[in-house]
């Protein structure tokens, strides 16, 4: 494993109100800590990044690869019988066990907001969730500029930085900041045109999916879109939404766990989330245009 002493982290290792020596609280203090630990990994590389395109044309920089690597070969000395799933896979050491046959599944984005990283955009972070059975279990977005970290263990609650998270409908129906998909697909321009003209709507890109579901998940965002996601995408966002009382399903309004770990993890996995309000508002609108 990477040596990391020369990467000071910041605040407690330990998750707030979760109790010790159980197996979530032990994979979330993990996951914590590799999430965090990506980020100094990625500090380290700014001013020497190296870009390269993968074949669907994303970015990918060395220290996505790095970062990866770094967790991969971390979650194999501590979980060997537990499965991974990570967006740079080329990068993957150690047992390749089949998520599918597998109780216990990592599912990782070393680096979310790739192309913000990569040119100087303080919006990137690190999201690893725990599959149990294909359901989200554990859940950990880090986002690196703020040093906000997201949790959530399955049926304790989810929190931000250790304040509890319980989602409120938004007080004023004129200002629905609205988290959207950075593609510009047919049905992606669609939504667009629908929700642009509509009175209470206000429309913001942070080029981080897990980001978006996280801030639905701390009330900062009413609601999230995104149609070319992953599974490293949404997975512990999913988590993070339902332990907050929010709602996350596909466009058409469809359950999106537990997983299909059998099915090609570079499928798309198109997603609407939102407060339940508000989802149940703008969901009608989707549906249309996926029509």
């Amino acid at each position: 494993m990477r040596n990391l002493s020369r990467f000071p982290l910041t605040g407690p290792t330990a998750i707030i109100g979760f109790v010790e020596n159980d197996l979530f609280a032990e994979m979330l203090n993990l996951a914590r800590r590799l999430a965090i630990e990506a980020g100094a990994i990625a500090a380290e590389a700014l001013g020497r990044i190296t870009i390269s395109r993968k074949p669907d044309d994303s970015v990918v920089t060395e220290a996505d690869h790095a970062a990866q690597r770094h967790i991969v070969e971390a979650v194999n000395a501590a979980y060997p019988d537990h499965a991974i799933v990570a967006e740079e896979t080329r990068t993957a050491t150690g047992p390749r066990l089949d998520p599918a046959r597998t109780k216990y599944t990592w599912v990782v984005d070393p680096l979310d907001g790739t192309r913000n990283y990569a040119v100087g955009f303080p919006c990137y972070a690190t999201a690893i969730a725990v599959l149990e059975n294909a359901e989200p279990v554990v859940g950990v977005v880090h986002e690196h500029n703020t040093g906000r970290t997201y949790t959530a263990i399955r049926g304790r609650g989810a929190q931000l930085d250790g304040r509890t998270l319980r989602l409120s409908e938004p007080r004023d129906a004129r200002d629905h900041l609205i988290g959207i998909s950075s593609t510009k697909d047919a049905f992606t321009v669609r939504i667009l045109q629908t929700w642009v003209p509509m009175r209470g709507l206000i429309l913001r890109n942070l080029g981080s999916a897990a980001m978006h579901l996280a801030l639905v998940a701390g009330g900062g965002l009413s609601a999230a879109f995104g149609v070319k996601s992953k599974i490293w995408d949404v997975a512990a966002g999913a988590l993070l939404l339902a332990e907050a009382g929010g709602v996350l399903t596909d466009p058409t309004g469809k359950p999106m766990t537990p997983f299909d770990l059998s099915a090609d993890p570079d499928r798309d996995l198109p997603f609407f989330a939102g407060s339940p309000k508000v989802h149940a508002a703008l969901l009608p609108s989707l549906q249309a245009q996926g029509d």
